[in-house]
């Protein structure tokens, strides 16, 4: 029997591209997957012309394959995108007719095993982002028989075990919604569920930690910063990290848990990456250490922040890191090359 494991927001959530302006149908292409041409090839000739004339092949750099993709328009919206915010395929010939992308967007899937999966949401979508950040109550999980997307991507060779990742991952998250700690002890204690050393006479060191983040922030952003800069930048920083940051995490903390925690659950840590369990966890706490760098920056740039504010800075900082190699490839050789006294001064407070 098939059995997903979801975040319980999963049910509650809509497509509205009248809130989010239809991101998802622009500026990033669309690939076609086979179940979906097939669909289109058997469609009447005339209906089957209007789709096919709008399908292209194009390289995909990350696989080094050609892919089938529908066609953008010269505003980078796609062409099957009407007026009204609406597919024009799925409104003519139903959601079965969607590609596999669109139709499980912003939904993200992973197979565990033959028949175990994981199912959430990426902050991508503004208005998944908005349901899943902004809720007062944590983040809760169940477990539902069925998937109901197309999109799925396969995990199970990373994991030697998956009873004991599903198990690590709820202790992990446990750790993250524990409101008795502040952030920072959270952090800490996930620090150590990975084996990851806190020597009690190993002091935060404020200017090692923010050289870091500015360097790893300049590859992000590909700003290409001189040192003069980037001095400047960590000045900066440090003076509204003295002067905010306490008061940011304490007022926006349930924002930021609901972040790290959907992160934490949606990327598949503690093997996101490859390195095994205390790397991935010091890509999670950097990559959590690069937010509040980009939240301190704005905060001081603006004279009010709200929540939806928060709300759209996690979503641009996300967005960031997913599609810059350079920030993220720092971020992982960082974590890499770090020993348990160096990270531990560094990046836990």
């Amino acid at each position: 029997m098939t059995r997903c494991i979801q975040p319980n927001y999963i049910k509650d959530f809509q497509c509205d591209g009248k809130i989010c302006g239809c991101r998802c149908c622009r500026d990033w292409r669309i690939v076609l997957d086979d179940d979906a041409y097939k669909k289109f090839s058997e469609l009447a000739e005339s209906d089957r012309a209007d789709i096919l004339k709008n399908v292209e092949w194009m390289r995909d750099p990350t696989e080094g394959v050609d892919v089938m993709t529908l066609k953008l328009r010269d505003d980078g919206i796609c062409t099957f995108l009407d007026t009204d915010g609406l597919c024009s395929i799925q409104k003519k010939h139903g959601e079965n007719f969607l590609t596999a992308i669109c139709q499980s967007f912003p939904r993200v899937i992973y197979k565990l095993d033959d028949n175990i999966f994981e199912q959430s949401m990426t902050l991508t979508c503004p208005v998944a982002a908005q349901m899943i950040l902004l809720a007062d109550e944590p983040i809760t999980f169940s477990k539902v028989n069925e998937v109901t997307t197309r999109a799925v991507i396969g995990f199970k060779n990373r994991l030697s075990n998956v009873e004991d990742f599903i198990s690590v991952q709820s202790d992990a998250i446990k750790i993250l919604q524990n409101r008795n700690f502040t952030l920072n002890q959270r952090l800490k204690n996930l620090y150590n569920l990975f084996g990851g050393k806190i020597l009690s006479d190993v002091a935060f060191n404020l200017k090692e930690h923010s050289l870091t983040i500015v360097n790893i922030f300049n590859k992000t952003y590909n700003a290409n910063l001189d040192e003069s800069k980037k001095e400047n930048l960590r000045e900066s920083y440090v003076f509204g990290r003295d002067n905010i940051l306490y008061a940011v995490r304490e007022r926006f903390s349930y924002i930021l848990e609901n972040y790290l925690v959907n992160e934490f659950f949606m990327r598949c840590y503690p093997y996101a990456f490859s390195g095994g369990e205390l790397q991935n966890c010091r890509i999670f706490i950097t990559s959590y250490r690069i937010l509040e760098f980009a939240i301190v920056l704005t905060v001081i740039a603006k004279t009010r922040f709200s929540d939806d504010d928060m709300a759209a800075l996690i979503i641009s900082v996300n967005d960031m890191l997913d599609h810059s190699h350079g920030g993220m490839d720092a971020i992982i050789n960082f974590a890499k090359t770090s020993d348990a006294e160096n990270f531990a001064a560094i990046m836990l407070e």
